[in-house]
């Protein structure tokens, strides 16, 4: 049994739970060292290395640390309770003592290897916890779908907190309180499918959007054409050109950027969470003059609404899915068969084609295995013609459209076009229509938020392949059908973006 004077500290710091503290320490801080020169050298590129250097092992380590000093005082409780040697009733330092120069020394050392290294793991997580990686791969289950469909996007190379965040301490710290309520709920596996849209208390887009995009800056009419091909089994090509009328800049009360608030301020009220259905829309201009437009089922006719329902219109309330865009399955496939990827050839493959992007999986592995095998049965049995003679085209078509579906449609999250409705256009959802319906009206008189399509766009060509009529002073659009109902419904009352 070694005498006080022989230990080169404190009796106090011979303990066992001091002595796992400094195990620990030890062995974290050789850890992090070899881990923060792996990560050095690697470059950031392995996302779990990151996870593991800045988040976990700094935790741990300080675990450890703080074991040491409780070890000491759980052992000085234990003395003052009766155990011998009660001279050391009393916690002192004095440095003419060997035992506490040499704790000194280590506490001295050991808390200046901590501090640079917590300097230089905060600055490492700062950075880690704004990566891409770290928003988009590291929860690889829940933001899979989020992720695939920004990698395509115009912004696929602007980082996620640009967007969701922006510039300042106070929405860093807003973002890391949400996210960390968001792990809880990862961990448990009790997140929503699919994960709720819009998001309600996302940063406004003047302070996020508007730092790249200017809306004073002039646009001109744009050129706008698109195919579409028609679900029969000739899959007959329709044409559509028309001319976008943007509008901004010096042109504010023109085309489809007149409410950008330069003019007036624009404030509304959803009548449900995902914002499809407005009823009540508030027209503010500089000079202070208001004009309401209620819907006719508006619950606010009379009065005004709450103002916590009340919003304020900006960019992202038309531009939704400026970067998470699930395309629907009728431009996936118009898309694939006016570049040719899908021969529009091939016998009734524009009606296959929705229905198979349409059906219900129970995951993106049975998709990628049920399509091709339907549309191989379907060519089989319906046409086999053409099934023995060109069913590289048919394998072809097949590859593509479980392509698309990989990349557009996810089941295992419940995302696909129709959960995230995209509000530019009005094709498959309300969009535009939420308000332009021609049935907002003004309390105690006619005007209404118009519905006419020449505020938008002008079509200068129409019609089938090879035959389209054009008019550059504009023509009244006319249906592929021949029907007329489209003048007094929506198109998305038909069109629903699938089968």
């Amino acid at each position: 049994m070694k005498t006080g004077k022989e230990h080169k500290f404190s009796k106090l710091f011979y303990n066992a739970v001091t002595y796992a503290g400094v195990m620990l320490s030890i062995l974290v801080a050789t850890l992090e060292a070899f881990l923060f020169a792996l990560d050095f050298f690697d470059k950031g590129r392995n996302l779990y290395l990151g996870l593991i250097t800045y988040l976990i092992l700094p935790g741990v380590l300080v675990l450890g640390l703080l074991l040491i000093p409780l070890g000491v005082l759980w052992k000085k409780r234990r003395i003052d309770r009766g155990l011998p040697n009660i001279e050391l009733r009393r916690f002192r330092v004095d440095l003419a003592i060997p035992q506490h120069r040499n704790a000194i020394l280590v506490f001295i050392v050991g808390t200046s290897v901590l501090v640079l290294m917590s300097v230089i793991g905060s600055y490492k997580a700062f950075h880690y916890t704004e990566s891409v990686q770290f928003c988009g791969v590291l929860c690889h289950d829940v933001m899979h779908p989020e992720y695939t469909a920004y990698t395509q996007s115009p912004h696929g190379r602007v980082k996620c907190v640009e967007c969701h965040i922006g510039e300042g301490a106070d929405w860093y710290v807003r973002s890391k309180m949400s996210g960390a309520r968001q792990v809880v709920k990862t961990l448990a596996r009790n997140y929503e499918k699919p994960i709720h849209t819009p998001v309600h208390n996302l940063r406004p887009a003047e302070e996020t959007c508007k730092q790249c995009h200017s809306p004073g800056k002039f646009f001109s009419t744009l050129d706008f054409r698109r195919s579409y091909f028609l679900s029969a089994e000739d899959n007959p090509r329709w044409e559509m050109r028309m001319l976008l009328n943007v509008g901004s800049g010096e042109n504010r009360g023109y085309g489809v950027h007149a409410h950008m608030n330069l003019d007036h301020d624009i404030y509304y009220v959803a009548d449900d969470g995902r914002r499809q259905k407005i009823s009540w829309v508030k027209s503010v201009g500089k000079d202070g003059a208001e004009k309401v437009f209620t819907s006719p089922d508006s619950k606010y006719k009379d009065a005004p609404p709450p103002a916590d329902l009340i919003r304020k219109m900006d960019c992202i309330d038309c531009h939704n899915r400026p970067t998470h865009q699930f395309l629907a399955p009728y431009r996936l496939v118009n898309d694939a068969m006016q570049r040719g990827t899908i021969d529009p050839a091939i016998p009734f493959i524009k009606e296959r084609s929705l229905e198979a992007l349409s059906a219900d999986y129970a995951s993106g592995e049975e998709a990628s295995r049920k399509i091709p095998e339907a549309l191989s049965e379907f060519y089989r049995t319906k046409v086999p013609d053409f099934y023995a003679s060109h069913r590289d085209k048919i394998d072809k078509a097949a590859g593509q459209i479980v392509d698309m579906h990989r990349h557009n449609l996810f089941p295992e999250m419940k995302v696909r076009w129709d959960t995230h409705p995209d509000n530019i256009g009005h094709l498959v959802s309300p969009g535009c229509f939420r308000c332009h319906d021609g049935e907002h009206r003004a309390a105690g008189s006619d005007r209404v938020i118009s519905r006419d399509c020449k505020s938008c766009h002008v079509i200068v060509e129409q019609g089938p392949a090879g035959a389209t009529e054009k008019n550059i002073d504009g023509l009244e659009f006319r249906h592929p059908d021949g029907g007329e109902e489209w003048k007094e419904m929506s198109c998305n009352d038909c069109h629903t973006g699938g089968t």
